[in-house]
């Protein structure tokens, strides 16, 4: 990772700062003056320095000089705006800038500039020999001083006392806190943790952080703008090599393979490097400086800072739970919160937990905090009292509250059952403002109803009429040809057929309007099939054949014999009027097994004719509809109707094929 200085205030600078950031292996840090990194200036921090003034001027000259003397042994960069020439170069290039370019630059370009720059090898760099990271000093250094008792003790004391931490709320502060007290009690000169980004205040499911960067949590003993701007990598330096072989390291060993340790022991004035667990992981590291008085760290001492922080890493962990369980409690409290159902969650014992403003409203309070369970309507709250003590189920229901236009609710409560199903339990409930709803729905009845009305009354009038025709044609003619004996006979046989009409007309109403008969009489299915054509084709006054097929032996249904066989007859008739001259109809009767289990009976009726269209076979039983200029288009309704309340069903079907029948009627056996 290249940590790059950028000096510049002008907005023109934006585009460069995008660039430069979004490249992975550079850690870009923005100052306005070269002043305001002083502190990590001195430390050595950074691997390049990128000025952009806004003018070619003096002043500029001076800057960049000042960074030169800042940063001996770094590359300086400088980018000159128009209309700076090759003598500015001169200058700023004398000033000790290692580049001078004049924009505009091309980023890509520049970025592979200060990688190559970056690259190039430094006084502090160590020399590496072939071998591994080593974390302790070899065989045949010098000893460590001897170990002294009180400050294990103090140390062991610590430990035992940090497993408190794994209960705080807020790492930044317990990092903080925890370097202070580490700092007293094995007297070091500074002391910095870094951690990768914590959980932010939001859901689990949210973007993840970036963990390849670790950032300083916590530092005493550095300058600020240091801690601020400094940070570890996992791809590079201390933060790789603990992350992949997470042991302590020492700045005085030998033999590191990668160059960035050194470099950033050297950058923090740092001795050791300590991993911080969480005892699943590797989350950060800590670094320390020398003692105070000089000594060095025993390796006992070591190993017990390395468990402190072991108990450091859980407290950060839980500290992040935390801070998800907030952000997912703040996010959902706040939809809560926002949305207009309202909203509200008892307790076990019926204390209000959680009421939102929609629920306030409606219960007509002022404050959240003081809505009660005694303030619910008195058909909610029993309904709720039943829910957490009972552990009942409640189906969604409607609440009007008192008065002629008061408000609709729709009323849902929901358990929210413990995990060990224990009662009494906590519930929430839903109100739902259901009273525009309620009134477009009251409105479109009304308005259905009105158009049911209107279409029954024509349909009537239209049938009424239909039958008065005949009728006030031989009243017309009654005085002059009463005494015309085919006069006599045409008024008898006009007047049976008319009457007969109306007479079915009013059946049909009435069967539509009558509730379900039981069926309390067994009747023969051949007879009731027979008689019922019988009816029909004299109604229709044209001739007719009926042909009965049966695979099993036809047997008796229990049913109410009245309706049964008038929708029979309707059905018949809707065939007679349909099969043209000479009409036959064709009852193929079988058994097959009901989809609940049980056997049923199948009719499959065909008449002579060429069946029902495609386009009116599933409109045939609505009310009515009709193709035909006489009727009303009740005749299949009413069938249905009836062979429905016999727990049965009727099924209406287009012709695929010449053989396939028109209607289908599954009854059950007699029981």
């Amino acid at each position: 990772m290249i940590r790059l200085l950028f000096i510049a205030d002008d907005s023109r600078a934006e585009p460069l700062t995008t660039a430069l950031s979004s490249a992975a292996d550079f850690h870009l840090h923005r100052r306005p003056l070269i002043a305001a990194a002083s502190g990590a200036l001195a430390a050595g921090a950074f691997d390049a320095c990128l000025l952009a003034p806004g003018q070619a001027d003096a002043e500029a000259v001076q800057q960049v000089a000042a960074t030169r003397a800042a940063l001996p042994r770094q590359a300086v960069i400088v980018i000159l705006p128009p209309p700076a020439s090759s003598g500015d170069q001169s200058r700023f290039m004398a000033a000790g800038a290692d580049l001078v370019l004049l924009a505009p630059v091309d980023t890509g370009a520049l970025a592979a500039t200060i990688r190559r720059l970056a690259a190039l090898p430094t006084p502090f760099a160590p020399a590496l020999p072939p071998g591994s990271a080593v974390p302790f000093p070899e065989a045949g250094s010098t000893p460590p001083p001897s170990h002294d008792p009180g400050l294990s003790s103090a140390l062991e004391v610590l430990r035992d006392f940090s497993q408190v931490l794994g209960y705080s709320l807020d790492y930044r502060q317990l990092t903080h806190h925890f370097v202070l007290k580490l700092r007293e009690v094995i007297g070091v000169t500074r002391i910095a943790i870094f951690l990768e980004p914590g959980a932010v205040d939001a859901l689990p499911t949210a973007a993840p952080p970036d963990t390849s960067r670790l950032p300083c949590a916590a530092a005493i003993g550095l300058p600020a703008d240091l801690a601020g701007c400094f940070m570890l990598s996992r791809t590079s330096g201390i933060g790789r090599q603990l992350t992949l072989n997470p042991q302590i390291l020492r700045a005085a060993a030998t033999g590191f393979l990668d160059p960035g340790i050194a470099r950033e022991f050297e950058v923090l004035g740092g001795q050791v490097a300590i991993p911080v667990h969480d005892r699943e992981r590797t989350l950060g590291a800590a670094v320390l400086g020398g003692r105070i008085t000089g000594g060095e760290f025993p390796d006992a001492e070591l190993l017990l800072i390395y468990h402190l922080l072991e108990e450091l890493g859980l407290a950060v962990k839980n500290s992040w739970l935390h801070h998800q369980l907030v952000g997912s409690h703040r996010l959902f409290a706040g939809v809560l919160d926002a949305i207009t159902i309202g909203a509200l969650v008892a307790g076990p014992d019926l204390s209000v937990l959680y009421a939102n403003r929609a629920i306030v409203r409606y219960l007509g309070k002022v404050d959240p905090g003081r809505a009660d369970f005694a303030d619910l309507p008195v058909p909610i709250a029993q309904k709720l009292h039943e829910v957490v003590e009972k552990g009942a189920d409640i189906a969604p229901f409607f609440h009007e509250p008192p008065g002629t236009a008061g408000p609709v609710f729709r009323v849902t409560i929901l358990p929210l059952r413990n995990a060990a199903g224990r009662l009494p339990q906590t519930a929430m409930v839903l109100l739902e403002d259901f009273t525009q709803i309620r009134t477009a729905q009251r409105a479109e009845i009304e308005a259905s109803n009105l158009r049911l009305v209107n279409l029954i009354a024509r349909r009537f009038a239209h049938e009424i009429r239909n039958s008065l025709v005949p009728l006030t044609t031989h009243q017309q003619l009654f005085d002059a040809e009463i005494g015309n004996a085919e006069f006599r006979e045409s008024l008898k046989q006009a007047l049976a057929r008319e009457t007969h009409r109306i007479q079915r007309f009013t059946e049909q109403m009435l069967f539509l309007a009558q509730t379900e008969a039981p069926p309390a009489e067994v009747a023969s299915l051949e007879e009731l099939l027979r008689s019922s054509f019988e009816n029909s084709r004299h109604f229709s006054g044209t001739g007719g054949e009926l042909e009965i097929v049966s695979e099993v032996s036809i047997p008796k249904l229990r049913c109410h014999r009245p309706s049964l066989a008038h929708a029979f007859e309707e059905i018949f008739l809707n065939g007679l009027q349909s099969a043209g001259p000479a009409p036959r109809l064709t009852v193929a009767v079988a058994s097959a097994q009901r989809p609940g289990g049980g056997a049923e009976l199948v009719l499959r009726v065909r008449d002579s004719g060429r069946g029902f269209a495609p386009e009116s076979a599933g409109r045939a039983a609505e009310p009515f509809f009709t193709t035909r200029n006489t009727g009303v288009g009740l005749g299949l309704t009413v069938a249905q109707r009836v062979i429905e309340a016999h727990q049965g069903r009727l099924e209406i079907h287009p012709r695929t094929s010449p053989t396939d029948s028109d209607l289908v009627i599954h009854l059950p056996f007699a029981r």
